[in-house]
């Protein structure tokens, strides 16, 4: 008679799955940093991409206007008829949204908010900023995370929050500025006395520290009046007319002359009315005549 042999399998020992999940637990606590370092770099990049592409969309403005285009506008185009468009909305044919920019109605009186004005435009929203692409903070309008550069400090009597924002008394003129634009404004690169590479073009806005809106004026023109704060990741800036980022360590900005540079939370930054500016506030203005080094 033959004897069949029985095969046993031996299994894992209570010592051996311990030493087998201590590894895996290594193996993912030395990986998830790099993962997650991974997905910041290239939410910084989208960011970056953006940027690029609207300071593309500024100098093709240009080149068609002979200026870049105004923060906003407010003038009674009817009888009535306030019309605030933010430049957001100005440059959308050179965002490949001419069928956008085509629907809107640049001479109706300040129109209530549609679904046309909450469209949802991955061009203006920063990939590290996962609030809703609907603005609560500004009136309900489609979210934007990038500011123009108004000039390193800001007018008296800010009206936030609406796309009828603006300042009594200023409505149907130029208000005078250091920045890239402003009310009505038609300011072209001959009046970079400073150099376009020396001066910001459009910086980051957080939602949280209430980001503008695209359609519109509210919140999409900021000045540089405070330095830079954001070693928590969060805000660059707690003040409330300033740029701001989801970024770690500083925030991106589009400059005058095309290119787009990381600006750190470090930089020189000396803020006051009237007081000697830091280089966070010399590159907010195109025609100060300030010399400063490197940033």
């Amino acid at each position: 008679m033959s004897r069949i042999k029985r095969q046993t399998t031996r299994g894992f020992t209570l010592l051996e799955l311990l030493v087998v999940i201590s590894i895996i637990a290594i193996v993912m606590a030395i990986a998830l940093p790099s993962v997650q370092q991974a997905r910041q770099d290239a939410r910084a990049t989208g960011c970056k991409n953006n940027l690029k592409r609207m300071a593309i969309a500024m100098h093709n403005y240009h080149d068609v206007h002979n200026t870049f285009p105004p923060a906003w506008t407010n003038h009674h185009a009817k009888a009535g008829a306030e019309v605030r468009f933010g430049w957001t909305a100005f440059v959308l044919p050179y965002l490949d949204q001419g069928p956008l920019y085509n629907r809107l109605d640049f001479q109706a009186q300040n129109p209530p908010v549609n679904k046309l004005f909450q469209t949802r435009l991955t061009a203006y929203r920063c990939p590290a900023d996962t609030t809703p692409h609907i603005n609560a903070l500004r009136g309900n309008y489609g979210t934007s995370n990038y500011s123009a550069n108004y000039g390193p400090v800001a007018p008296p009597r800010w009206l936030p929050g609406r796309m009828s924002a603006g300042w009594p008394g200023q409505a149907d003129t130029p208000v005078k500025t250091d920045g890239v634009m402003c009310l009505n404004s038609r300011i072209s690169i001959r009046y970079f006395t400073d150099g376009t590479s020396n001066t910001f073009m459009v910086g980051e806005r957080s939602v949280t520290s209430g980001a503008g809106i695209w359609v519109g004026v509210g919140g999409n023109e900021f000045e540089n009046d405070q330095v830079t704060d954001c070693s928590a990741g969060n805000e660059i800036n707690s003040g409330f007319a300033a740029f701001s980022s989801r970024h770690f360590g500083g925030a991106n900005f589009a400059i005058a002359d095309g290119s787009v540079r990381f600006i750190s939370e470090k930089i020189d930054s000396r803020a006051g009315m009237g007081g000697k500016m830091g280089t966070y506030q010399k590159l907010s203005n195109r025609s100060d005549g300030q010399v400063f080094g490197g940033f």
